[in-house]
């Protein structure tokens, strides 16, 4: 195959009840031009098998497999095999709303933008809720960005990975990955890290991903131990600080990015 317009990484642990329908929305896109990176974190069950098993039924689909070493490791690992001129992230329990990638790859193609951030659907009890702040489809220069970004930074519009699509070459220019020491806030670390070498971002007001949301396991429960959770607050803050004073915006921005640090851990 040729250089693939799309590569689409996707974390997999323990996941073989939910796999099946997160890899349907994504082999269901328009997008013939895309490679589909699954990476077998240690999983427990038969996820490896699985992820074989839909290789073997389409070529885009490549498999890697590790000992269980966090999503962080485990998107790593897809990103130093990813070809594609695009980066998208997809969580083995979510799924994609369909012509999400035609939407994004339109937007960022047609705008020249360094990335795309859209709309999300939550689904929490029964509901569908979309979610996102530019209510329009527009393109923003880096001061624009910025001047957003500064209201909600911990936001998962801003902080997540899956309702963005990421340009390589920025991240392979910037030797750009995943610190994997954080327990939780390693998606906000990426894309803090990412903002600078933005200079303008592409909006899409249509959800493209459906985030299921879900108040159980490790990362909920570190996240709420204070002082644990007070030290990678810190950690993440500091990246905020750094992506203002690297735009020469932090003076300007100084009060909305303390604020940061004393607000909920995460907001939608």
């Amino acid at each position: 195959m040729d250089q693939p317009l799309l590569s689409v990484i996707i974390p997999v642990y323990n996941a073989q009840q939910v796999l099946p329908t997160a890899l349907e929305s994504v082999l269901s896109q328009a997008i013939p031009s895309m490679e589909i990176i699954l990476i077998n974190d240690g999983s427990k069950d038969d996820s490896l098998a699985l992820c074989r098993q839909f290789a073997l039924k389409d070529g885009r689909i490549k498999v890697l497999t590790q000992e269980n070493a966090g999503p962080g490791a485990a998107r790593n690992a897809g990103l130093k095999i990813a070809r594609g001129h695009y980066i998208a992230f997809v969580d083995s329990d979510d799924t994609m709303q369909p012509d999400a990638f035609r939407q994004m790859l339109s937007a960022i193609r047609a705008d020249e933008s360094d990335m795309v951030i859209a709309h999300f659907n939550i689904l929490i009890n029964g509901q569908v809720l979309d979610r996102g702040y530019i209510k329009e489809n527009t393109i923003l220069g880096k001061e624009e960005f910025c001047h957003e970004l500064a209201h909600r930074p911990g936001s998962y519009y801003y902080s997540a990975l899956w309702n963005k699509l990421y340009a390589r070459r920025i991240i392979t220019e910037n030797k750009l990955t995943f610190d994997n020491s954080y327990t939780w806030g390693e998606d906000f670390d990426f894309n803090m890290r990412y903002y600078k070498h933005v200079e303008t971002v592409s909006f899409v007001n249509q959800p493209v991903y459906n985030y299921k949301r879900t108040y159980s396991g490790q990362t909920w429960r570190t996240m709420f131990e204070l002082g644990s959770s007070l030290k990678i607050k810190t950690r993440l803050y500091q990246n905020l600080k750094s992506l203002y004073q690297h735009a020469g915006l932090y003076k300007k921005y100084k009060h909305y990015i303390y604020r940061y640090i004393f607000n909920v851990t995460i907001s939608t």
